[in-house]
């Protein structure tokens, strides 16, 4: 029996077909140019990546009309401005990605990133209450309604896995912080967003049960945060598998049902590098990619997936990490430019590569399943 209708506006996710959408420009780099600085690109500052006006390469309405993605998995979310404002400093506005999105169905992961659990965990408590409050009145635009492609909150991304940057109680420490801000702008429960964490697929146990153990942990820390109203409410628990079809088949009807019946859960991130297991080239990518999309139809508690995802992230990452995108950069390059808008700091009047992109086979494989041929 499906519990996903007892979660306030999760049900406007379904059926939930992903991409973890990064689009970095080949002209950035692993530390990033001050031009831009992080890797939040889902902003006004540039519009052509995502957005169809001027000519620009149009990714959102591609990926929605072309793919049948109804859902983006974002990383980074820098500070925006007060609604109405310009963006000042290292603040980005969303709010013309957002209306992308909500023009071609699309809705948003929203990221309150691993940047802000690290200042947490460093005893910044009160300028990231600032900055998450700032994320809920940009969502909200200062008024009790989100913004129609607003999805759901996640709060970092493997805090199972960061090496001790910070801890679980940070992460509750964050989503104490997001309801304080909900709270001051007197937001009904209708229309609060869900919540989520994702976790690795980590098994530390050694039981065959991945990311049992660090929602489990996740659990625990709600309860001593004194959210479990926001558990039972709000939470939809999201891990990141990357494992062939049949196990994740199983994991879906078996594992995760025996340890939480009644908590809704989705995949965050689902593919396969080159090399993977019984993956040597593109060919066999696409193989293991369909395999894994065919096996994790939405059923029960389990709402979709996110392929990783839409880009090779040659720019950025190195080795296999870069290998997992259903696109990459065309070869030879080819690139038209955008302007940074004058003014911003940094990087106003700046260009930014507006690549053209070549579809691997993986691309098909998405395809076929989240926009099966009529």
């Amino acid at each position: 029996m499906s519990t996903i209708s007892n979660i306030a506006n999760a049900s406007a996710l379904l059926p939930l077909q992903g991409i973890c959408y990064a689009p970095s420009p080949s002209d950035d780099t692993p530390q990033p140019p001050q031009k831009y600085f992080d890797s939040d690109f889902t902003n006004s500052d540039f519009p052509l990546l995502w957005g169809n006006a001027n000519g620009g390469r149009g990714d959102m309405s591609n990926l929605a009309s072309n793919v049948g993605v109804n859902f983006v998995h974002l990383y980074n979310w820098s500070v925006p401005p007060a609604p109405g404002q310009l963006p000042g400093q290292y603040q980005r506005s969303h709010l013309s990605f957002l209306d992308e999105c909500h023009s071609n169905k699309v809705k948003v992961f929203v990221p309150i990133s691993n940047y802000f659990l690290e200042q947490i965990h460093q005893g910044n408590n009160a300028a990231v209450q600032t900055q998450i409050s700032a994320m809920v009145a940009e969502i909200y635009n200062n008024t009790t309604t989100p913004h129609p492609a607003a999805g759901i909150w996640g709060i970092g991304n493997e805090y199972d896995l960061n090496g001790g940057l910070f801890s679980v109680s940070d992460v509750t420490t964050a989503i104490s912080m997001l309801l304080t801000a909900e709270k001051a702008l007197n937001i009904p429960a209708a229309n609060l967003l869900p919540i989520t964490s994702p976790v690795s697929f980590a098994d530390p146990g050694g039981l065959n049960t991945p990311g049992i153990v660090a929602i489990q942990q996740l659990q625990t820390a709600f309860n001593s945060a004194d959210l479990q109203s926001t558990w039972n409410k709000r939470f939809i628990a999201t891990m990141n598998p990357f494992n062939d079809g049949s196990y994740l088949s199983n994991y879906i009807d078996v594992t995760f049902p025996a340890a939480f019946p009644d908590l809704p859960f989705f995949f965050t991130e689902m593919g396969v590098p080159i090399p993977g297991p019984n993956v040597n080239n593109e060919t066999q990518q696409a193989a293991f990619v369909l395999s894994q999309l065919q096996s994790c139809q939405p059923r029960n508690n389990f709402m979709g997936t996110c392929v990783f995802q839409f880009l090779n992230q040659t720019a950025v990452k190195t080795g296999t990490e870069a290998t997992f995108g259903i696109t990459k950069f065309a070869t030879p390059d080819n690139f038209t430019t955008g302007t940074i808008p004058v003014g911003y700091v940094p990087g106003g009047g700046l260009t930014y590569n507006v690549d053209v992109l070549t579809q691997k086979p993986s691309y098909q494989s998405v395809q076929s399943v989240y926009k099966p041929a009529s």
